[in-house]
């Protein structure tokens, strides 16, 4: 298990990316690691992007763990200072759902193909399709 908890970068799309780099953050609930970028939109609370890791271990023997990852984007107006409007926010759940039987190889494996499947720019991976908010056929 990680133990410590760092900064987590993400990296966007654009034609020279930009890196966000999101801190740790106060503890939200039992089991939960959460990060922040305050920086962004003006680093107002209302536009801190957030991301979250939850980890719920097998209830009995033989059970499996949940792990869900959640990460959230806002967008805001802030062409009048004084007065920032949310206009809206990006959300991303996701749960990694693994037999008690799984080997940390195992985990991995399933998540590089999860990773990968999500790709953009790749005409055998689903990224663009979600970009367009269209199925491939």
């Amino acid at each position: 298990m990680i133990t410590n908890m760092s900064s987590i970068v993400v990296v966007n799309k654009a034609a020279t990316p930009v890196s966000t780099t999101l801190t740790p953050a106060s503890r939200v609930a039992e089991n939960t690691a959460r990060w922040q970028c305050r920086t962004l939109n003006g680093g107002l609370p209302l536009g801190f992007s957030a991301y979250t890791l939850n980890v719920k271990e097998p209830a009995t023997a033989g059970g499996v763990y949940r792990v869900k990852i959640t990460y959230q984007k806002p967008k805001l107006n802030l062409s009048v200072p004084a007065a920032p409007v949310l206009v809206g926010t990006g959300r991303f759940n996701g749960e990694f759902i693994f037999p008690d039987s799984f080997t940390d190889q195992d985990r991995m494996d399933f998540t590089q193909e999860v990773m990968t499947s999500l790709a953009q720019g790749s005409a055998t991976a689903v990224g663009d399709n979600i970009v367009v908010q269209g199925l491939p056929y």
